[in-house]
């Protein structure tokens, strides 16, 4: 995998313009509410997933802009493809681009625009407000028919959680949420009986040094089970903490994005200040093991204060490393290395 180096954005949701560069193989987003962090996950993560719009589908269903499909017996959903849009405006004309450069001469770039519907003889078309067109560099397009008050119709929206990891090279995105056994089931199955098994149990062990085994039956009754050290029965997975279950979402995703890339928006959810170098160093490792590249955001100082323990601790892992600041109104990021937030904590000074 050809890790990317910069992102440049125009017009996409909250940023008129963005450029971000010096990206490393994992990446740490922080900035203050509302200044695009989650933002800028999605932006890479559309790119790095080329020309499959699953990963468009999948923010929008996350942050709520979309409704049901009106008078159809069907299960699906339609999504309001405003948002994607600086200005929340999808008026004619309207774009956005999203370009990163990365891997010698590798570059993607996307772009979605509003045109008007097509007249086809003989097969009238079922919309009237026009069509989104994807295209990237390689010589191809998708089009999506829009509804005539502007929705976008993409069925049932039951796989597109899982959808980038489907891709190659494989794309994850872990989210805020906690994710219940049915929706680790899946992982799950594509994780045992392989490495990323045992690399899965060491992650548990980080946060908890009893755990022995874990096993997630997907039958009737979806169940995770964790089997601790000296115990005669498993305990459910969820008597262990938030924190359990957010190392175990992390660890299967980076199992299954071998060669590829991963987004965890938030990673301090669940996760005491006092793990953080560890895991840390499991992250830096892990990506370093799997060839993948790790784009995260935090609100958390503590994960700074992490990251200056690991560049003391083991500065080669730590210059694996780097944080990039996001300001409003401020076109380009700014970036520190290690070295440098080992200072600023030192100095306790303030570098988010």
């Amino acid at each position: 995998m050809a890790a990317i180096t910069s992102v440049e954005l125009e017009g996409f949701r909250c940023f008129e313009k963005l450029r971000v560069d010096g990206l490393a193989r994992v990446n740490l987003i922080v900035g203050a509410n509302n200044s695009g962090k989650t933002v800028l996950l999605e932006a890479i993560e559309a790119v790095v997933s080329s020309e499959s719009p699953s990963c468009l589908f999948r923010a929008s269903m996350e942050r709520g802009e979309f409704r049901r499909r009106k008078e159809s017996e069907e299960t699906g959903v339609e999504l309001d493809p405003r948002h994607w849009f600086h200005g929340h405006r999808l008026a004619r004309g309207a774009s956005f681009k999203i370009h990163a450069t990365g891997g010698g001469d590798r570059e993607l770039s996307i772009s979605r625009h509003i045109v008007d519907a097509p007249k086809v003889s003989g097969a009238p078309r079922p919309f009237s407000a026009g069509e989104i067109v994807l295209w990237t560099e390689t010589p191809y397009e998708l089009q999506f028919d829009l509804s005539e008050d502007g929705w976008l119709d993409i069925g049932s929206p039951s796989k597109l959680g899982t959808a980038g990891l489907r891709l190659q090279p494989p794309v994850g995105f872990v989210t805020t949420d906690r994710l219940s056994p049915r929706e680790l089931a899946p992982l799950w199955t594509n994780v045992v009986l392989t490495p990323g098994e045992q690399h899965t149990v060491e992650a548990l062990r980080l946060i908890e040094p009893a755990i022995e085994r874990i096993a997630i039956s997907n039958g009737d009754e979806t169940i995770a089970k964790v089997l601790l050290r000296g115990a005669e029965e498993p305990v459910p997975l969820g008597t262990l903490g938030e924190g359990v279950s957010r190392i175990l979402t992390v660890a299967l995703h980076l199992a299954l994005t071998r060669g590829g890339f991963l987004f965890i928006d938030e990673i301090e959810n669940g996760l005491h200040w006092s793990v953080m170098p560890k895991i840390w160093r499991f992250l830096v490792e892990t990506a370093l093991a799997r060839d993948v590249q790790v784009f995260a955001t935090t609100h958390s100082k503590d994960w700074l204060e992490g990251l200056a323990r690991l560049h003391r601790e083991h500065p080669a892992l730590a210059a694996q490393v780097s944080v990039h600041r996001l300001e409003a109104g401020r076109e380009t990021s700014v970036r520190f290395d290690a070295s440098r937030i080992t200072e600023y904590v030192e100095m306790e000074l303030e570098a988010r």
